[in-house]
């Protein structure tokens, strides 16, 4: 099993979504170079664009850096989430 993240155009995501808007992932779902699904769970995250709170009416996407743990060692990954279609998916891997 390798450390390569095949590039998808979803990922499966289980989040929080709080009272006053906030969204906050919990676990992601990730697919290896054999195929093969395998679920980190977030052990950090940053919201990369947003100051305060969540407004699905001034923000389409909303963007987040998740550190995980995979093969022994720590990752950030960049993943998104759209208001629009309900989607999140990968924006960038650091393995």
């Amino acid at each position: 099993m390798a450390g390569y993240v095949h590039a998808q155009k979803s990922l499966d995501v289980i989040c929080q979504h709080k009272q006053n808007g906030d969204i906050i992932p919990l676990k992601i779902r990730l697919q290896d170079e054999d195929g093969e699904y395998q679920a980190y769970t977030v052990k950090a995250y940053r919201c990369t664009n947003l100051n305060k709170t969540i407004n699905p009416q001034r923000q389409s996407v909303v963007t987040f850096e998740c550190k995980i743990t995979a093969f022994g060692r720590e990752h950030v990954i960049g993943i998104s989430y759209s208001f629009a279609d309900g989607l999140w998916k990968v924006l960038g891997t650091r393995f």
